[in-house]
């Protein structure tokens, strides 16, 4: 045999074959503009870059990078472009990095949805950069739910602090947020040294001016469209739909109305723009323009109208039928492609209408059997709780109301014995008894009554247990009741993919569908 000893320098080897590195996107998130400007963007995706250069992993893709609050998951534009790129996508990453639970969200019970979607049927994980925790392993996947309970607490707590005191702020007559167009707006609370003061202070501007001028045109009898041409050439670039919001927005005729005065429209600090009387004549205009009238929007072929809403641009999806084959569908009038037939004649399941893909969500809500005795308890003890909370808080607000009486006896003496002027007193001393009075409403909120709650628990499992029956089988209005109860703000419907994406969900059902996931996790994780 040849000895090939000497050739062997010349023979051809494999190339080597490196570990490939996990890839992984990364997705930022700040609540207000104001975090954004404050480089806090940069810094979490600076840590994420660092987090992965440290663990071997590589950094493909970043989403976010702007001001989106975290309190609602489907209306977070970069949030759902996250999600649908999850989906879509073949080259799914390893996992998310995120640099703590609070920037991926604040929603509680919905976003543990979401996580468990990732990680269960795409094999997506999370990575909290702060802490490391990974959903990888078990441990830091219960761990990180935990965290997105604790973010929506966090909210919560927020909340109870910051809203009475927005409450206060617009009492007093003055604004929330930026002034509408047409008004410059300085005040305590900007983070813009230049329009900094100590008092809010809200004037017409130049533009404003031009603004006021619209409203005597449409006075006149000007159509909007013509109004907004008109602005055009004097450098007011402002469309239709603007002034259509103008012509309701109370702020311009020197009223505020928020959602935190329950209803109420006060008096505001700001200069009108307008006269009340041009503010209702104008208004009158508008709604003899669609006086006598009438669109029936409930057709009984067609009972999502209303409800259901446009993935893309969330506008709500208007139904039509095809009278020639006699098929209703819904269909976005702004999203090219976003349409769906009501219902299918197809036996494919990538065909099914709107409205099976709406009766398989209601199922999706069904308790298993052996969880319902489980879930009841558990709904007790919630109720036992709020109970708890509801008499703490009516403590601390009698407690309240005890020291403003005390502060009105003393004003009323200092005014008996000359010391304040009856102008100081009468402005002090209504501001006194307005806090008291919404005081003494808070703290008449009743307990719940536990014996009633456990007569009726047995009918409200019922109700979720066959709630999906009672909508196929009720008429328009019911079925139309249990849209609105279910999803109070509407469901947002996929087409391509046939999904439906639901804002916000009753507390109940998201309570209970939570509290079924759970009780899954556990037993999943059972040794037996």
């Amino acid at each position: 045999m040849t000895d090939l000893t000497e050739f062997q320098q010349f023979g051809k080897k494999k190339d080597a074959i490196l570990p490939k590195k996990k890839e992984v996107w990364c997705y930022t998130r700040v609540s207000s503009k104001e975090q954004k400007d404050n480089f806090s963007l940069q810094t979490q995706k600076d840590a994420a870059e660092r987090y992965a250069q440290e663990n071997g992993l590589v950094l493909v893709n970043t989403f976010g990078e702007t001001n989106e609050s975290g309190k609602e998951d489907f209306t977070r534009k970069e949030f759902m472009r996250l999600l649908n790129e999850v989906k879509k996508t073949k080259n799914r990453p390893y996992a998310i990095l995120v640099n703590n639970m609070t920037r991926f969200s604040r929603s509680g019970g919905k976003s543990i949805s979401i996580l468990n979607e990732l990680v269960v049927k795409y094999n997506v994980h999370l990575i909290e950069v702060q802490s490391g925790l990974n959903t990888d392993s078990q441990k830091g996947f219960n761990e990180l739910n935990k965290r997105l309970l604790e973010a929506e607490g966090d909210n919560i707590r927020k909340l109870e602090v910051s809203v009475p005191g927005m409450r206060a702020f617009l009492s007093g007559g003055n604004w929330l947020g930026c002034a509408p167009r047409g008004y410059d707006h300085k005040g305590p609370k900007t983070t813009d040294h230049s329009r900094y003061n100590n008092k809010q202070i809200i004037v017409v501007n130049a533009e404003g001016m031009k603004l006021r001028q619209a409203w005597q045109w449409k006075l006149e009898g000007v159509q909007d469209f013509e109004i907004a041409k008109r602005l055009n050439i004097l450098g007011l670039k402002i469309n239709s739909k603007r002034l259509s919001d103008m012509w309701r927005n109370l702020f311009y005729c020197g009223l505020i109305a928020n959602r935190l005065l329950d209803g109420k429209v006060i008096e505001g600090n700001h200069e009108p723009l307008v006269s009340k009387e041009i503010f209702l004549r104008v208004n009158e205009i508008n709604n003899r323009r669609i006086k006598g009238y009438s669109i029936n929007k409930q057709v009984y072929e067609r009972p999502l109208t209303g409800d259901i809403l446009c993935y893309q641009c969330g506008n709500k999806l208007t139904g039509y039928i095809v009278k020639n084959k006699g098929l209703h569908y819904y269909k976005c009038q702004t999203c090219k492609g976003v349409t769906i037939n009501a219902i299918t004649r197809s036996l494919l399941p990538e065909r099914k209408g709107a409205h099976e893909l709406f009766v398989e969500l209601l199922k999706s809500y069904q308790i298993r059997t052996e969880y319902i005795d489980l879930i009841k308890l558990q709904l007790q003890k919630m109720i036992n709780l709020t109970n708890n909370s509801i008499k703490q808080e009516d403590a601390l607000y009698k407690k309240r109301v005890s020291e403003l009486e005390h502060q009105r006896e003393k004003l009323e003496e200092r005014f008996a014995f000359g010391d304040i002027e009856k102008v100081v007193f009468q402005k002090f001393s209504t501001k006194i008894d307005s806090e008291i009075y919404e005081l003494k409403e808070k703290s008449e909120i009743p307990e719940i009554d536990t014996s009633n709650f456990k007569n009726n628990l047995n009918k409200t499992i019922d109700f979720v247990q066959n709630v999906s029956k009672y909508w196929v089988s009720g008429n328009i209005d019911v079925k139309k009741k249990i849209q609105k109860l279910v999803f109070p703000s509407g469901f947002l419907i996929n087409p391509s993919i046939r999904q439906y994406l639901t804002p916000e969900v009753n507390n109940l059902f998201r309570t209970v569908s939570v509290l079924s996931m759970v009780l899954d996790d556990e037993k999943k994780n059972s040794p037996l």
